[in-house]
């Protein structure tokens, strides 16, 4: 059984936030193994803030050589398809789903359906079970599982995969 875990990066511009970078990886849940991962630059058509060049170390250049959100979903379905997936795909937070569809022509139909599995509030949950602290972001919940962050911090792919070693990590503690 495969399921896709995919996480966006936003430009937070006063006039709007759009997305920067789409990134996903397929997992498989047998194996707890990465088999396929994906990243695609966007391009918002906006300047970007300085805070979020910091934060992600994406660049000016990188989105505005960014393909469009169409092309970036697109890439992340094909995806997804190959690999057969299930149609709840996994996120950190709430909202990433919400985001790519408002930003999605209405033309483009969203194959992964209505829900997210948000890995965030599973992992809120064990810790609630446990007694022990709740609030953690992605890099903190892997330290309080005795995990490592793997990659960069706050790019789309990297948090995407984190994402499922965390979802891998509970499912083994859960069984």
């Amino acid at each position: 059984m495969k399921i896709l875990s995919f996480d966006l990066e936003l430009n937070q511009d006063p006039s709007g936030a759009k997305i920067i970078e789409v990134g996903a990886c397929i997992g498989d849940l047998a194996t707890f193994q990465i088999v396929e991962r994906y990243s695609a630059f966007v391009n918002p058509h906006q300047k970007l803030v300085d805070a979020i060049i910091t934060l992600t170390s994406i660049t000016q250049q990188q989105v505005d050589a960014g393909t469009s959100i169409t092309e970036a979903y697109q890439g992340m379905e094909a995806m997804a398809k190959r690999h057969d997936c299930l149609t709840l795909p996994l996120v950190w937070g709430g909202g990433d789903g919400q985001a790519i569809r408002q930003e999605l022509p209405e033309d483009v139909k969203w194959s992964f359906g209505r829900r997210e599995l948000d890995v965030k509030a599973v992992f809120q949950a064990y810790q609630m079970a446990k007694g022990e602290k709740v609030q953690a972001g992605l890099a903190k919940a892997l330290t309080r599982l005795g995990l490592a962050f793997q990659g960069r911090k706050h790019r789309a792919d990297d948090d995407a995969i984190n994402t499922f070693w965390i979802y891998c990590e509970l499912l083994k503690r859960f069984v």
